[in-house]
């Protein structure tokens, strides 16, 4: 086909559409919801459970790394584990764990990293400022209101030894809320639990992992069998809620669109059954002028390609809205457009135009001039 006839060809069917504008437009509006709910719904199944799976993250870790006998985890030993879970690590907070003497009275110690912490436990409320330096500490709110602890007050802390042990005046920087035992705790800095001749080591090393229970699984697995003295666990509540949610969530949107496309197909078969039968003597004195049935055909799907081309950029444009609207007022999260859903919404439209067509058409492509007479 030359240019010329493809330009006759598409005047041809432009004007074919433009004098049945009536049922055009409904068939265009049928399109064109079927493409904005597609492409809404498909925004949402995969921004919102992405990032509720991220929310659901800052309740804590989904993978804890333990000591298998007394002694704690050497910083090597961490090292190593960080190896093995390599890219998939979101966030790491090594936690070491002691006792330091306030005034003869045992108090539990909780040394670790505070930028390693925001990353698994951005949960954590403190009134104050976080410790940066081995001369501060954070007071949990029990002791705080205990041992009448405030901001900015020293607070002297001795090594319980049965010799004269390490004495330290360390500055409160902030009151820690956590709902969880670090309230009953003072946490400092790992160098400031240096100074009280504690050797470094974790008693605890916790992980955000990127990936569903069975990744995490699999992960926890290879850190136990190579590393000894090192066993890896599954925060199951944590992990399970994840997947559980994702997954829920995506089946639910994905059945939502197949049946949405079904019903879209059965409303744009029945309009378009409708102009295309109303079309039968056009067409029969057609073939009789000449025309064939592919010719017949092929006016049909091109019309119908146009149909779902300008339903489905409708539909699209209408569905981005729609998919952001719902991502902010029923899930407080902004809309992370994905600008692949453009073409396969305008390609699923055209299928579903093209579907709606070819029974039809190929019925009256089929139809022979000396039966118009019976129309």
């Amino acid at each position: 086909m030359n240019s010329k006839q493809r330009r006759m060809y598409l005047r041809m069917i432009t004007k074919s559409l433009w004098r049945r504008m009536s049922r055009v437009l409904i068939a265009s509006l049928s399109i064109a919801v079927g493409a904005a709910t597609l492409s809404g719904l498909g925004l949402v199944a995969y921004t919102v459970p992405k990032q509720l799976t991220a929310e659901l993250r800052s309740y804590g870790a989904n993978m804890v790394v333990l000591p298998q006998g007394a002694d704690a985890i050497s910083p090597d030993k961490v090292e190593d584990v960080d190896k093995l879970a390599g890219d998939k690590t979101l966030g790491r907070a090594g936690y070491q764990y002691s006792n330091l003497l306030y005034n003869q009275q045992s108090i539990q110690v909780v040394a670790t990293n505070m930028d390693d912490v925001a990353k698994v436990r951005p949960y954590w409320e403190i009134d104050g400022e976080r410790p940066t330096g081995p001369d501060q500490i954070l007071v949990g709110e029990s002791v705080a209101e205990l041992y009448r602890f405030e901001i900015g007050k020293n607070v002297g802390l001795t090594e319980p030894t049965t010799e004269k042990g390490t004495a330290k005046q360390l500055k409160v920087s902030g009151i820690l809320r956590t709902g969880g035992p670090e309230d009953d705790s003072i946490v400092m800095t790992p160098e400031g639990l240096a100074q009280f001749n504690v050797q470094p080591g974790y008693n605890l090393v916790e992980y955000s992992i990127d990936g569903d229970t069975a990744t995490i699984n699999q992960l926890a697995g290879e850190i136990t069998e190579s590393n000894e003295g090192v066993e890896a666990e599954v925060v199951r509540r944590t992990s399970e809620n994840e997947s559980g949610i994702a997954q829920t969530m995506q089946t639910l949107i994905w059945m939502v669109s197949a049946i949405i496309v079904v019903l879209t197909i059965i409303s744009v078969s029945a309009t378009l059954n409708a102009i295309v039968t109303e079309r039968a003597k056009e067409f029969g004195l057609k073939k009789a002028l000449g025309a064939l049935s592919n010719d017949i055909m092929g006016e049909l799907l091109g019309e119908s390609v146009l149909l779902g081309l300008f339903g489905g950029a409708i539909g699209v444009a209408v569905g981005i809205w729609i998919a952001d609207v719902i991502s902010v007022r029923a899930f407080a999260i902004d809309l992370n457009i994905n600008w692949w859903v453009v073409p396969i919404t305008l390609l699923i439209s055209t299928a579903i135009s093209l579907a709606g067509t070819l029974l039809p058409a190929r019925r009256i492509s089929q139809i022979k001039p000396s039966n118009l007479s019976l129309i």
